[in-house]
Parts: C-alpha cells; structure tokens; sequence
C-alpha cells in the first residue's frame, strides 16, 4: 500500500458521527430541550452533509522500522515517545495517513449557533473517518491475530505539532485536496495526519491519560519519575 486513496462514504461514517455529534453537544441526555436542540444540529446536518467529502491517503510501511522513540519512514524520522510502549517484535506494518473531511460552508449571514452545529460536525466526521479507516486497515491486515492499537500522531502522546509536515515528505496531500503551511496548519482545517500500527499481540499506546500530552520528547522520563516519588 503505497499512497493508496481511500473514500469514506457518508453511509460508513454516520455509524459514528452521529454518536460524536450528539456527546459533543450533550444532545445524549433526555428531555425536549436536547431533542430540539438536536433537531437543529441535524438540520445543519442535512446543509452541509452533500459538502462533506472524506478521504484517505495511506501508506504502509513494514517492520521494524521503530528504535526507541523514532520511527524510520523511507528518508524521513518522526519522534514520539509512544513509540516506546510498542514491542519492535510485535509489530507487523505501520500506516502513516492524511485523511480530511473536504471543504463545506455556509453563507456568511448563518447565525453563529448554526456555524458551531457545522464546525462540530465536521469534528464528528474526521473522528469518524478515522474509526471507518482503522476498520479498512483491519480488513487490510486479514488476520485474526492482527491487532490495529489507535490513532496517534502529532499533539499526542507527546509527539510534536511541528512534525505534520514530515507526512506530505511520504504522502502526496495533495491527491486529496489537503495542504500544509509552514506554520504546520493543515487546509482544509477538518484534516489530520497520524499512525495506525498493526501488532500481532495485545500492545497497548499509553494510558488515556497520556493521549493528550503535550510534552516533550523526555515527557515520559519526568512522568515516571513523578510516579515514582508518589509511591
């Protein structure tokens, strides 16, 4: 798989932007104030749904390829500290991935409470783009002891912001209408980058804690220590 262009239909998406959606808002709790408000966010739905186009570009690369926290992707190296949790030995390929949910808008006199419903479905589209391509990769591994952990990538698990770019050096964006710009911001906005790693055994990313970690690459060394002295 090789700068493969994958699509995800609204059909495999709304599986699970329906659910984001309506957590995000608090829609899921009862009562006649939620299930109007819900009815509006699913009218701004219906607005922006024939807008919304969902697609991947992928990369496969074999193992091993991960030496303590660095991943060697051709001639580019990315650094993250969750590299660290995963065993070398267990690893059967990595995914390197663009994905985007295309570009929608609405007119410019739209109240700003319907320009909110839409920014977070667009949210609600790119994280359930990514749930409907974590299933592709399964089915691509077609093994039953293949285990594919979650996405992570730059803002996560310690892994810098700044290393977005480092994804347009192994995949053409551009194939599926997303750039970047030198400050690291991807267009279209509801776009990201990141890694799917397919083990063969139950590896584990670090705790959910450490998913939103925002620090450096010696994070997990001063985190540790603070457990330790906590014992």
């Amino acid at each position: 798989m090789d700068n493969q262009i994958i699509r995800i239909t609204m059909q495999e998406a709304d599986v699970y932007a329906l659910d984001y959606f309506t957590r995000i808002c608090g829609f899921h709790r009862e009562g006649a104030k939620y299930e109007k408000l819900l009815k509006k966010g699913m009218e701004i739905k219906g607005r922006i749904g024939p807008q919304v186009d969902i697609r991947a570009i992928v990369s496969s690369f074999d193992s091993p390829i991960i030496f303590g926290n660095t991943a060697k992707m051709g001639d580019v190296t990315f650094v993250c500290n969750a590299f660290e949790q995963i065993a070398a030995d267990s690893i059967q390929k990595i995914y390197a991935y663009i994905l985007t949910a295309g570009v929608y808008e609405l007119s410019d006199d739209t109240p700003i409470l319907e320009q909110l419903y839409a920014d977070i479905w667009g949210t609600a589209y790119v994280d359930a783009g990514l749930e409907v391509l974590k299933d592709k990769i399964r089915m691509e591994e077609n093994s039953s002891s293949a285990v594919v952990l979650d996405s992570f990538g730059p803002g996560y698990y310690g892994m810098d912001v700044d290393q977005v770019g480092k994804f347009f050096q192994i995949l053409d964006g551009e194939k599926i209408g997303v750039k970047v710009r030198n400050n690291c911001l991807m267009l279209p906005l509801k776009s990201c980058s990141g890694f799917y790693v397919a083990v063969d055994d139950e590896s584990k990313l670090p705790a959910a804690d450490c998913k939103n970690c925002r620090g450096g690459h010696k994070g997990c060394e001063f985190c540790q220590a603070v457990i330790k002295r906590r014992k």
